[in-house]
This record gives structure tokens, C-alpha cells and sequence, in this order.
């Protein structure tokens, strides 16, 4: 980080009473109290942030006084070291005996009668879990948006690989200095570990450059994050909450699932066509921006905090009766948002679809095709990766995408990326669950990467992403090493007229950390390695497409059936 431009301070709330909450060392937590305007005794709503309780691009002002309208006291606090708090600031170290003596502080006060839901959106969505895994009985209900308990593979990593830009930006932004900043970040600058040097140098800083050479198995991320308990699932009436276009829904959606498992307290989950800031997937890829649009933050604020607001007061004992609540609550794109009894909806089937016509996939972006049958001979197809050319990420905003959603083409033009594209479909074709490929493999590189994601290709030709991963692999020039990657949920609707297209590298700079070669760890390398990947398609053990599709549109049209034309290809 060559320089950075502090954020300055939001304006306390003149409707809340501000106070200095001391912690088991001593060290105060600067917090405010948001009370209704005649209060009696109530259950509170904890929210604990680095990003400014008072900013108004936090929201947090505006969704405090819809929580308090709804007869909610509302507790918003500065995490130790961050804006108005004192101490040291330090991701994750001492969220969970913070959070119980913050639990201690609220529930002595004489407005406070004794029940506490925790609420919060990505890093403050872990520390309310952090609150969860403190096990104090004063928490009964826990808001989780936007986030995973699994920090170490979730959250730092996506498939093993360190999540580069975003980590970087966020370290350097959040936790660098009291003040949050705005970081100019020099992405050619190696080895890559010097862009933390600013939050690494800074005393009493947790060692921030370690972060991308621990595993995501390390036990440091459990100890770390949660002081070495279990982050508690299933403990306490849950809402889940995740955005099919949030970096961390498969994180989440995991969390979900442990704790339905646990057979614990109700759990919840909505999932909506949204990215990490509540913006919504449009059909023309652009989303209006509710920071700067009053009328598109009040719409925001509607569509989030309705379904919070209803699961706090059921479950913090402030309404009873009222209709059942859905267990699962998703949506497509424009909002269109059903109800269901599990993930993936009752009825959705799994569709097979093997990629075929290799020759093709490096030739153009239409590349080969996803077909219902596979190819009956084997073939391949091959491509380099290059460290001094890497193929760049199109997002330019990692945590809102949906503001302007890129078009993929000039990445599909590549020659290091390979395609393979679908028919036009003649009906709407709803997906609705877990999407994978499988992907048979060769490379030079000891270990590397790969990059893949499922695109929206419109009638006139643009490619948007619906979803995509990172993996990580150990290569073998000779063996076929056998790829499952998880791209994640998704709950896309791919409307008539439009096609599939998979798209497969080996890089996406400076989304994700780059591999070299296994030489040695990409961090701290001054140089980078190529290396030069085959992939195998056709015969029993070819590359496949694994989709979930619901009843009645889960036939994906094929090069056979529609006759897609692979034309000679234009880089």
C-alpha cells in the first residue's frame, strides 16, 4: 500500500446516549444506546462493527431507528481498537469475551429485560456469532447476513486459495489504523507480502502477512477467531442470510446446514439475487446505488430489514402467533422470491452436462459446447498460463458486482482461457441449488491453480457471471488429476434466448492469489513460474457440468438437439 485517505468519523446519532463500556482489562468499547421513545423494559438488539456504528454508509443509523420504531432497544458498538473504542485493533482476537462483556453491560441496565438478539452483516456478522459462542444465556436470537463462521477456509481462502484483492483491501482498509482508509493499492508490486506492511508494522498488530501462507485447515483460524470454542450452531433461533452474488454464500449456506443438522433451535434461511452490499441483480447487470439514491436506500432498507425485523420480535418474545415462517426463502433475478421447506427446493433434479468439442474451447468465445452427451472419443485441450500476463479479474468492486455486473467477453477472447458455450434455450430454465464442474486435468505445475465460472450469454452477445471458484491442485504432467470444484448456490433464472457458457483459466488477478508453480509460496516470490495445463473431455472420464434445475425446465438445450455453430474464432 503506497498511500491511503482516511475516512473520517460519522456524526454521533443525536437520538442516542452514548457511553464508554469497560472490558474485563479495562480497555472501553465507545457504544450508543438506541431506546424507543417511551421504553420500558425490552429485549436488545447487539450490534458490534469496525466500520462505524455512526457512518451513514453503514446504514447503521437508519436500520437502529426502524428497530427501535418496532419497539427494540438497539446497542451498536465500535470493536476494540476501531473509530471511537480504544485499545489496539486486531481482527477476530478478542471478539468473544468482548461480546460477553458487552452481553454483561446491556443486560444490568435498567431498560434491558434480559434477552439480547445479536444482529450483523459481514465482519459484524462474526462477531455475532462470536456473541453466540461466548455461551451467554442472555443471547436468544442470532441475525447472521453475509458472513461464515469458517474464517480460515471461507473467509481468507475460496477452494484452498487465498482470496487476494479482497483480503488485501480489507486488512488495509479496516485494520491498519483507528480510522478506516481508503487504500491505493500498487497490485504490481512484489513479492505481494509488502502490501501489508502498513497493517503488519503497526504495534501490537496481529502478524496480518501470515494469513496467506496458513492453510485454511490451520488451527490458528479456530483459535483466532472463536478463542478456540465452537462458533455454536444450532444454539439459538437462527436467521441465515446470503446473497447469490456474496463472496461468502457458500460459507453461509454451509453454517446453515451444521446447524439444521444440530436439531437445535429453528433455523432460517433466506437467500436473495443480491451481492455483499444489498445491491440486486438486474436484468441489465446495473443495480441503482442506495449510497447515493434516496429513493433506492429506502427500497434497500425495506427489502432487508422487513424479515429481520419480523424473526427478532417472534423470537426475543415481542410477537406471538402470525403466520408460519417459510424455513427457506430465495429468490431469482427482479426479486422474484419463493418460499420452500428445505435447499434445494423440493422437486429440483440434478443435470449432467458433459463439456465436448475440445479442439474448439481455446479457438473463440464461443469455444465448445455443454451438451447431454458426451463425446465419444476422448480429446483434450491445452493452454498456458503465463504469471507475466495473468488473466485479469472483470469485478471493480469485489463487495458490489452488481452495480455495474461486467461483461466477460474481453476475458473469453483469451487464448489462456478456454470456453465452451450452449444452445440458445427456448424456455426459461430455473436453477435452484448446488452448481460443480468436474474437470479432468494435467499440468506442469507442481502446484496450481484453477479459475472457472458459469456465465448468462444474452441474444446480443454479452456474458455475465452467475458464479464463480477458485481451486486449488496438485499437478502431474503425465496423471490426470480429477477437479471437483464447487462453484457454490445459485438460484438463476436463465431466461429464452439466452445460453450457458463455462469459462476455464488458470489465474484471475488480483481477485485470487497466483500459483508459481509450486517453486515456491506466491507471497513472498519475486518471480512468478508459468506452466502449460491440459484438460480431457469426451469418452467416461471427460469433463462435466453438474447443475441443479427445478421440475419442469431442467432440460439445458444441447449442441445436438439446437445445433450451436462453433465458428473460426477472432482473438
Amino acid at each position: 500500500m503506497s498511500t491511503a485517505v482516511p475516512v473520517p468519523f460519522g456524526t454521533p446519532v443525536p437520538q442516542a446516549e452514548p457511553f464508554r463500556v469497560p472490558m474485563r482489562d479495562g480497555v472501553r468499547l465507545h457504544t450508543e444506546v438506541h431506546l424507543p421513545p417511551s421504553p420500558t423494559r425490552l429485549p436488545a438488539v447487539l450490534i458490534r462493527t469496525p466500520y462505524d456504528k455512526t457512518h451513514p454508509d453503514t446504514l447503521l443509523p437508519d436500520m437502529a431507528a426502524r428497530l427501535t420504531e418496532a419497539g427494540l432497544a438497539v446497542v451498536t458498538q465500535d470493536v476494540r481498537g476501531k473509530i471511537r473504542s480504544e485499545g489496539v485493533p486486531a481482527p477476530f482476537v478478542t471478539e468473544v469475551p468482548d461480546a460477553w462483556d458487552a452481553l454483561e453491560w446491556i443486560t444490568a441496565q435498567p431498560w434491558s429485560d434480559g434477552t439480547v438478539g445479536c444482529w450483523g452483516n459481514s465482519y459484524y456478522g462474526y462477531t455475532a456469532w462470536a456473541a453466540v459462542a461466548c455461551g451467554h444465556p442472555a443471547v436468544r436470537a442470532l441475525v447472521s447476513r453475509l458472513t461464515t463462521t469458517d474464517i480460515g477456509g471461507e473467509l481468507v481462502h475460496r477452494n484452498g486459495v487465498f482470496r487476494l484483492g479482497p483480503m488485501v483491501e480489507w486488512l488495509t482498509s479496516t485494520w491498519a489504523d483507528r480510522a478506516n482508509l481508503v487504500p491505493r493499492l500498487d497490485w504490481s508490486r512484489r513479492p505481494l507480502a509488502e502490501l501489508l506492511d502498513a497493517v503488519t508494522a503497526r504495534p501490537g498488530a496481529v502478524p496480518l502477512s501470515e494469513w496467506a501462507t496458513a492453510s485454511p485447515a490451520d488451527r490458528r483460524w479456530r483459535q483466532t477467531a472463536f478463542d478456540g470454542r465452537a462458533p455454536g450452531h444450532g444454539r439459538v433461533p437462527t436467521l441465515h442470510w446470503t446473497g447469490w452474488y456474496d463472496p461468502f454464500q457458500s460459507g453461509q449456506l454451509r453454517d446453515w446446514r451444521r446447524a439444521r443438522q444440530a436439531a437445535g433451535a429453528p433455523q432460517y434461511l433466506i437467500a436473495t439475487a443480491t451481492d455483499h452490499q444489498d445491491d440486486v441483480l438486474t436484468a441489465n447487470g446495473r443495480s441503482p446505488d442506495h449510497l447515493t439514491d434516496p429513493a433506492a436506500r429506502e427500497a434497500m432498507l425495506d427489502r432487508s430489514l422487513g424479515p429481520v425485523i419480523d424473526f427478532l420480535l417472534r423470537h426475543l418474545g415481542r410477537r406471538e402467533g402470525g403466520d408460519p415462517v417459510p424455513s427457506v426463502r430465495w429468490e431469482s433475478i427482479g426479486g422474484d422470491r419463493r418460499a420452500a421447506t428445505r435447499w434445494p427446493p423440493p422437486g429440483a433434479v440434478s443435470v449432467r452436462l458433459h463439456l465436448t468439442d475440445a479442439p474448439a474451447a481455446a479457438a473463440s468465445p464461443e469455444g465448445g459446447a455443454p451438451s447431454q452427451r458426451a463425446d465419444g472419443r476422448p480429446a483434450s485441450a491445452s493452454w498456458e498460463h503465463d504469471p507475466e500476463n495473468l488473466v485479469p479479474a472483470t469485478d471493480r468492486n469485489w463487495w458490489r458486482p452488481l452495480l455495474a455486473l461486467p461483461d466477460e467477453r474481453s476475458t473469453e477472447r483469451r487464448p489462456d482461457v478456454l470456453t465452451f458455450t450452449g444452445a440458445a434455450s427456448c424456455h426459461p430454465l430455473q436453477l435452484g441449488g448446488p452448481v460443480r464442474l468436474v474437470l479432468p486435468v494435467t499440468s506442469t505445475a507442481a502446484v496450481g491453480h484453477l479459475v472457472v465460472k458459469l456465465c448468462d450469454v444474452a441474444p446480443g452477445g454479452t456474458s455475465r457471471r452467475i458464479l464463480e471458484a477458485p481451486y486449488r491442485m496438485h499437478g502431474d504432467s503425465e496423471a490426470w488429476h480429477r477437479a471437483h470444484i464447487e462453484l457454490g448456490d445459485t438460484g438463476h433464472r436463465l431466461e429464452p434466448g439466452h445460453r450457458l457458457r463455462v469459462q476455464v483459466a488458470s489465474s484471475c488477478f488480483p481477485l485470487y492469489l497466483p500459483h508459481t508453480a509450486g517453486t515456491t509460496h506466491p507471497w513472498s516470490a519475486r518471480r512468478l513460474i508459468g506452466s502449460t495445463q491440459r484438460l480431457l473431455t469426451g469418452g467416461q472420464d471427460g469433463a462435466y457440468l453438474e447443475l441443479t434445475a427445478l421440475p419442469d425446465t431442467h432440460t439445458p438445450p444441447s449442441a445436438e438437439t439446437d445445433g450451436v455453430g462453433h465458428q473460426g474464432k477472432d482473438r
